[in-house]
């Protein structure tokens, strides 16, 4: 008899014990002997509770005999999820996976955990299961095409929603990613499809898929405000927190306290928001504020706090490992009177503190060029270009406008651009450059057209676009052909380190925007290394946002009045040199002395804000719409 038949014998006379002693000593030198005793072993020690030893014997049984590895697999992955052993799970999900791919449930809920860090690695192992996910399933379908688009795998992206577009024709969330992806992967086409989709919403599949729509997605196609105003998915999934806001808000300090300003973000890192404010949050004067950084942080972005100020680092509060109710319960413990939300409408808010928190005062600014709807705040920081009077009746939020831009803009710690060569970066030294380093998803058709009217107008010129994906890349080539325009004028810039990123820009001769989303951050990095940025007059907050920054370093006559004057202008600057110089040279001559870098008057409009909306709530009345007065102009450079 041999030992795997023993061992057999005992189990089935009931002696476990001895069974689970014969098992575990058939030697691995026999692969179908010991095959047999591993799932021998499991089956024990699942009887006798131990799941997540079970599993591994289970596992050890698949090695052995490949005819059942499948069975084995399954078994010990269940096994496992049963045990919440998320470790080992994820350890062997790709291998359960696989072992069962002709079972799409099981695929789908090992894909799952199998990409949970979300790091490049999990997204990889992960994105191999998309191939044995069920095409007539809409959660799946969900799941895959987001994995793709987080892991940049756009073609296979293009390719997945190609197959489902028949099997799922019907599905909102599945339309909805299909048009938030098209901003990213280029695809005009669906991008014009979406657009005449909601000119009618009587229908009820577009309503459907307007307020499923992220809020951030829609200000990069939508320029009509009434429309951007409509309910979209994060105003959706925040009406819980909002009908459960505080009705009776905490009172402001005495005005001759200090006032208590909390800051609630997960971008106190290396984030373009960071970079922005860094300086402005140092120039704040602490003698008359206290100022809080309410941080969500996720861990392993938050390291790149060790590298700010140590005045910041101490005014951090984390509250990343606390509920939305802790999080809001913890700022109200230390009595702030202002809390500003610096994320709205942006991948991963936390807008449900905002919510639930009593403060007496609650504005945002920065995060979000747009209506933060679902949220119960009262004030959002901004300026008369971007939210101007006709603007109002679109926002539940009341205006505190900034004299001469909301947006701050750090000068210390923003790295100055070193020269570099074309020749560096891949550009002709005799060719004229326009540029675009906006995120591809602001391209829309609109953009693209105006681009290769310029592009015409100027024959001699190129555009140099920021874009770092192939699939991407080659969409945008065909859509400037399709405008008569030569592709080989495109030239394609990838990703840099930001320090090197402002080195390159003034390599361009002359900036132009995109529609109806503009550069935000983007232009006043242009704006910083010396390259004017040509843009146009828009509708909402996100198509104004160029038109304040410009109109702050005094280049307000880059600003056309539509599109007709916005090509005459580029075509008009390209083509001649000496305006163009001399709009160069009033660039480097306002930037030491115009408002736009000068973070410490930006931080004084801002501290006059807040003290005249304490002021509001100290005398009982409601918020209402205000303008920040303007501090004389400065006669010294600030830098």
């Amino acid at each position: 008899m041999s030992k795997v038949q023993a061992a057999v014998r005992a189990y089935q006379a009931g002696d476990l014990d001895d069974a689970l002693s014969k098992a575990r000593a058939v030697p691995a030198k026999n692969r179908a002997e010991h095959a047999m005793a591993q799932a021998l072993v499991g089956n024990i020690l699942a009887k006798r509770g131990d799941r997540v030893g079970a599993a591994l014997a289970f596992e050890a049984a698949a090695a052995g005999n490949s005819e059942q590895a499948g069975v084995f697999l399954k078994l010990a992955a269940t096994l496992l999820q049963q045990a919440n052993a998320v470790e080992p799970l994820r350890r062997m999900g790709l291998k359960a996976a696989l072992a069962n791919r002709s079972d799409a449930e099981f695929v789908l809920s090992m894909a799952h955990v199998v990409v949970e860090p979300w790091d490049a690695p999990a997204r990889e192992a992960a994105c191999s299961l998309v191939p044995f996910m069920d095409r007539h399933s809409g959660p799946a379908m969900f799941f895959a095409a987001n994995l793709l688009q987080m892991h940049g795998a756009l073609e296979a992206l293009d390719s997945l929603l190609g197959e489902i577009s028949h099997t799922l024709r019907d599905d909102v969330v599945i339309e909805v990613v299909r048009l938030a992806s098209a901003h990213v992967r280029a695809d005009f086409a669906t991008i014009s499809r979406h657009q005449q989709m909601m000119q009618d919403l009587s229908n009820p599949f577009n309503r459907a898929v307007l307020e499923r729509e992220d809020a951030l997605n829609r200000v990069f196609w939508c320029e009509d405000e009434a429309l951007q105003a409509q309910p979209n998915l994060q105003s959706r999934s925040l009406a819980e927190s909002f009908a459960a806001r505080p009705r009776l808000r905490r009172r402001c300090r005495a005005s001759d306290e200090r006032l208590h300003i909390g800051y609630l973000s997960s971008d106190f890192s290396a984030h373009a928001t960071m970079m922005l404010m860094l300086d402005g949050l140092m120039a704040h004067d602490r003698a008359r504020f206290d100022i809080t950084l309410f941080c969500y942080t996720d861990a392993k972005a938050a390291a790149a706090q060790a590298h700010m100020p140590e005045q910041l680092r101490r005014e951090i509060v984390s509250v990343r490992d606390l509920s939305d109710t802790e999080a809001a319960a913890e700022i109200d413990r230390r009595g702030v009177d202002i809390l500003v939300d610096l994320k709205g409408h942006t991948f991963g808010a936390r807008l449900a503190i905002v919510n639930l928190s009593a403060a007496p005062v609650k504005a945002t600014w920065l995060g979000f060029p747009g209506v933060v709807s679902g949220v119960d705040l009262d004030y959002v920081i901004s300026d008369p270009i971007v939210t101007p009077d006709t603007s109002a009746p679109f926002y539940a939020e009341k205006f505190c406008r900034l004299p001469e831009t909301y947006q701050p803009n750090s000068t210390s710690s923003r790295p100055a651009p070193i020269p570099t060569t074309r020749q560096h970066n891949g550009l002709p030294d005799n060719a004229f450059v326009f540029a675009s380093f906006n995120g591809v998803q602001k391209i829309t058709p609109e953009t693209v057209r105006l681009w290769a009217r310029i592009l015409t107008g100027a024959p001699e010129s190129l555009l140099w676009i920021m874009c770092w994906d192939a699939f991407a890349r080659n969409n945008l080539r065909k859509a400037i052909q399709a405008a008569s325009v030569d592709p080989a004028r495109l030239h394609f810039a990838n990703k840099q380190d930001y320090a090197l990123h402002v080195n390159r820009l003034p390599l361009a001769d002359l900036a132009l925007d995109s529609f109806p989303c503009n550069g935000h951050t983007t232009t006043s990095d242009m704006l910083w290394a010396g390259l004017p940025v040509v843009t146009k007059k828009g509708g909402s907050f996100a198509a104004r946002v160029s038109e304040s920054l410009l109109g702050a370093i005094g280049l307000g006559d880059l600003v056309a009045d539509d599109d007709e004057a916005f090509v005459a202008l580029a075509v008009q600057l390209a083509n001649d040199a000496a305006r163009l110089q001399a709009v160069k040279q009033r660039l480097k001559d306002h930037r030491s002395m115009a408002p736009l870098f000068d973070t410490e008057r930006l931080m004084r409009h801002l501290e006059m804000a807040y003290e005249m909306m304490a002021d509001r709530e100290r005398a009982g009345l409601a918020p209402d719409h205000m303008d920040v007065p303007a501090m004389p102009p400065r006669d010294v450079p600030f830098m």
